[in-house]
């Protein structure tokens, strides 16, 4: 996955176009605005202008990192906000491409990009949840945020977002289950604690 392969590799490059001043946390707003910017273009159906924006807030969910590890600046607390403010930005593009669809009487694509949606919350809270019972990152899988925002950009600047929502439809999903089966298998290996002991009520 991108996240686990490029993490940090550009940001040589990422802090020579943004001033070290400005927070790191700065920029994680920063890029929550651009966010709500983008979802607004593709709410009233601008695919275009919206994929420009989508890739512009991906660049600043780089920055903050970049800026962080460069300026010795990372905190716990910075890379929780992060984390928190990246759920929103992935909520805030696919619920204003469900009310575009919706709007438009577009089923199938509403239905898809709901099942994008519930991929995207489920990729993130498995590995939360594995990472409770592990004692290493559950990163596995075929898709995460990276791609997803890539894949949504690629689709609103070119206008194939009826091949790209089908697809991350199901890439989403079956990362999940990949999750799953991967934390399956270490807890079956390890003879770990049952997670049945801390789920949620």
């Amino acid at each position: 996955m991108l996240s686990a392969r490029l993490s940090g590799k550009f940001d040589k490059y990422v802090v020579k176009l943004l001033p070290r001043r400005i927070s790191p946390n700065t920029y994680t707003i920063s890029g929550l605005a651009v966010t709500c910017i983008a979802s607004i273009f593709l709410a009233i159906g601008h695919f275009s202008l919206g994929g420009v924006f989508i890739f512009l807030a991906g660049f600043f969910d780089m920055a903050d990192g970049a800026i962080a590890r460069t300026s010795g600046k990372v905190s716990t607390f910075g890379g929780f906000l992060d984390s928190v403010i990246d759920r929103y930005a992935d909520m805030l593009f696919l619920f204003a491409l469900c009310l575009y669809y919706y709007h438009s009487r577009n089923l199938f694509l509403f239905l898809c990009t709901l099942a994008v949606i519930a991929g995207s919350l489920l990729t993130s809270y498995v590995r939360a949840r594995a990472e409770v019972f592990l004692p290493y990152k559950c990163n596995v899988g075929w898709i995460e945020r990276p791609e997803r925002i890539i894949l949504l950009g690629i689709g609103a600047l070119f206008g194939i977002m009826h091949y790209i929502l089908p697809l991350l439809a199901i890439l989403s999903n079956i990362t999940v289950f990949q999750r799953i089966h991967y934390v399956w298998g270490k807890l079956s290996l390890t003879n770990g604690p049952d997670p049945k002991d801390n789920l949620d009520e």
